[in-house]
């Protein structure tokens, strides 16, 4: 009497042209292994991604060097605007030459 391995039924069947069962080609076995490394990875990354917000949001930095100074900002940029070029600027520029 021998024991006949999933994966011979598996390949009987395939031989013969009549579909498999899913209990012989399935690659897993039963269990919470997938689970709780589902689990674990989605918290590590949700760890991760709330520090990276955290960080990029100033929550570390103690003062902002810059609280109440917007006007002294703001003085140090005018005169500065530039007027966008228009849209056909190109076709004027090669006109011109």
């Amino acid at each position: 009497m021998t024991h006949e391995s999933p994966h011979d039924k598996a390949a009987d069947a395939v031989h013969e042209g009549r579909p498999v069962e899913a209990k012989y080609v399935r690659g897993g076995g039963p269990g919470r292994r997938i689970l709780t490394i589902l689990v674990i990875s989605v918290a590590a990354v949700s760890i991760l991604l709330l520090g990276m917000w955290f960080v990029s949001q100033g929550g570390f930095a103690r003062t902002n060097a810059n609280v109440g100074n917007q006007a002294v900002d703001a003085e140090a940029f005018q005169g500065e605007a530039v007027t966008p070029p228009a849209g056909d600027a190109a076709v004027q520029a090669a006109k011109n030459n």
